[in-house]
């Protein structure tokens, strides 16, 4: 019969443990308070329901061990099937399946746990090759449309003389103002927004309706130049140069254009051979989205007076964004440091 003769500090250890300990390791601890009783390990495991044997293990862990022995043993856990299993997902997910002869454009989970029975012999089920694929960094989500990539042979003669713009203004010599257009549509933008229950559901218009601005963004400043029309044409964007002009009445002015065609039109062309202290630089095609800062301010804009909800009428958006550009903060552009 095992019957413990616990001292008072023990008594107290294994007080503190009963009541602080979490599930199976507290009530390891009130056998060996019961033990040291002088309860029997019968009554123990009547009280507990448990086998006596299970008592008399863990007062024997307690004799040999102390508190520690009330504590599960670490588990080694089942090793891994295949330790190459990762390594094989990886590899196979990171092809197209057409490079295996399938016609599918992507893998899913189940086809791709298929695959890997039939190629490798590896049988893995649904769940665990999802497991594999987020342990070595791989997400659900749905890819962005982009435009196909296409090389502008000028492209280095173009971003070269942006490049020594940008020198003279840190310099001090001159301005330089990248400029770009964006028609605000009556039909909602969608942007993620917190919601709670079911998802929100933004109404959208009988029929659609647009209205074209026209901005400027001063690189060393950060100052933003608008105007808007009902319309976007090359007339309503020579107006906006006048009005570039004699915000910057004295200093070389360079405006940083991409190729759309109310830039390249001949009154524009017209309009820059009559105006020599303007200069105009030509982003690289199929780049300017990504080289234009003035993309960045259109986005604010969207998502402050457009996104998520449908505006009353035409005239209501127009206002809101005329009043979210003229309390817009100035937004400077990064320019190298003159030498």
């Amino acid at each position: 019969m095992v019957h413990l003769e616990l001292t008072n500090e023990q008594c107290r250890e294994l007080h503190v443990l009963s009541r602080q300990a979490v599930g199976r390791v507290a009530l390891r601890a009130q056998m060996v308070l019961l033990s040291g009783r002088g309860c029997p390990v019968p009554q123990i495991a009547l009280i507990h329901d448990c086998g006596e044997d299970v008592v008399r293990i863990w007062l024997h862990r307690y004799q040999r061990l102390g508190v520690a022995g009330l504590y599960d043993l670490p588990k080694s856990g089942r090793p891994p099937k295949d330790r190459l299993a990762g390594p094989i997902v990886d590899a196979q997910a990171s092809q197209s399946p057409r490079c295996s002869g399938h016609p599918h454009a992507c893998w899913s989970v189940g086809r791709l746990a298929c695959f890997l029975s039939w190629r490798f012999h590896l049988r893995l089920s649904g769940a665990s090759v999802r497991r594999y694929l987020h342990r070595l960094g791989w997400r659900w989500a749905r890819p962005r449309l982009a435009p196909a990539r296409q090389r502008d042979p000028a492209a280095v003669g173009k971003l070269a003389a942006i490049q020594a713009a940008q020198e003279a203004v840190a310099r001090g010599v001159g301005h330089l103002l990248y400029l770009d257009e964006t028609d605000l549509h009556l039909l909602p933008v969608v942007r993620a927004m917190w919601m709670k229950g079911p998802r929100v559901r933004v109404p959208t218009p009988g029929q659609n309706a647009r209205h074209a601005f026209f901005g400027a963004l001063e690189a060393t400043s950060g100052q933003w130049h608008w105007a808007d029309h009902s319309t976007k044409r090359a007339v309503h964007f020579v107006t906006f140069l006048d009005q570039l002009t004699a915000a910057y009445p004295t200093e070389p002015l360079y405006v940083v254009l991409d190729n759309a065609p109310i830039h390249t039109a001949k009154v524009v062309h017209a309009w820059l051979d009559a105006h020599p202290r303007v200069q105009a630089l030509w982003l690289p095609t199929y780049a300017a989205h990504q080289a234009n800062p003035t993309e960045r301010i259109w986005g604010l804009l969207k998502t402050a007076v457009a996104a998520n909800r449908l505006a009353g009428n035409m005239d209501e958006l127009v206002l809101a964004a005329r009043q979210f550009f003229t309390e817009l903060a100035p937004h400077p552009v990064q320019l190298p440091t003159a030498a």
